[in-house]
């Protein structure tokens, strides 16, 4: 029997003006020979009124292209699926979009007061020990991100919109701060979150920061980012196949999403 093919995926964006994915059919090649997909969270801003329309149309892409396709929600689209954390491989494999590692969820965001106030509105009536669970932790976030106000339109693409989001994205000086400490951050917080709460975790994938990477820790454990589909650092993609893990690089050519070349490839440890 052949082995059982899965591909990890994160952070789509379709449709945001900042990501190269504008239509799902350049997707397809990716999913060639898959015989399941997961999508870690943030395949599309369900809180935009540009993109949510959007979602019957991913639904029935997905339905009619793969055989499989499993949503983790993530702080852009807390309402796509109630599903926030998956694990695979008896848990030596844990999926999570990624916000959970920070305690204000996009620490380097310009709604990240208002996230705050919210978590701590949501957090008055519970113990420490229930706040203390991960479960919580998860459930408050995705609370946390519903119906968030717009701060810019994410559908535009031309050169003076894009300006002013980027602009947005640097001041004040301590938004681009935050975003840098999040990238060297987040192995070491990944690492250590599983360590508390999903200790059989050998392989731990994330998202959300949209930095790439992959890092092996000193616990043994390995930290995979599989970045975005936004522009800059671009995206990676985790194939699990039996005990075995590639990360590949996703390419565009001609249109379409490829395969790209493997960055990394070892088994799953024990």
């Amino acid at each position: 029997m052949a082995a059982r093919v899965i591909r990890v995926f994160s952070d789509l964006h379709f449709r945001d003006a900042e990501s190269h994915l504008q239509t799902l059919a350049s997707l397809a090649p990716l999913f060639e020979g898959a015989d399941e997909v997961i999508l870690n969270g943030d395949t599309l801003d369900t809180q935009s009124a540009v993109t949510r329309d959007h979602l019957p149309e991913v639904r029935a892409f997905f339905a009619a292209t793969v055989a499989r396709t499993t949503f983790i929600s993530g702080n852009h689209d807390p309402d796509i699926s109630p599903l926030v954390e998956h694990t695979l491989h008896t848990g030596r494999v844990w999926i999570t979009h990624g916000d959970v590692l920070f305690d204000d969820i996009v620490p380097w965001g310009s709604l990240r007061g208002e996230l705050v106030r919210r978590l701590t509105a949501l957090s008055l009536d519970l113990a420490p020990p229930e706040l203390a669970r991960l479960e919580t932790r998860l459930r408050l976030n995705r609370l946390a991100c519903h119906a968030l106000p717009e701060r810019h339109d994410i559908s535009s693409r031309d050169l003076a919109r894009r300006l002013l989001r980027i602009t947005r994205a640097l001041l004040p000086p301590r938004q681009a701060l935050a975003m840098l400490r999040a990238w060297r951050d987040t192995p070491r917080l990944a690492d250590e979150l599983a360590s508390r709460h999903r200790p059989d975790a050998r392989l731990v994938l994330v998202g959300h920061t949209h930095y790439p990477g992959v890092w092996r820790r000193p616990s043994g454990r390995v930290v995979v980012n599989t970045g975005s589909f936004s522009r800059f650092w671009g995206g990676h993609l985790v194939e699990l196949q039996d005990e075995l893990v590639k990360v590949r690089r996703i390419e565009k050519r001609a249109g379409k999403f490829l395969p790209g070349r493997t960055l990394a490839e070892f088994p799953l440890a024990d």
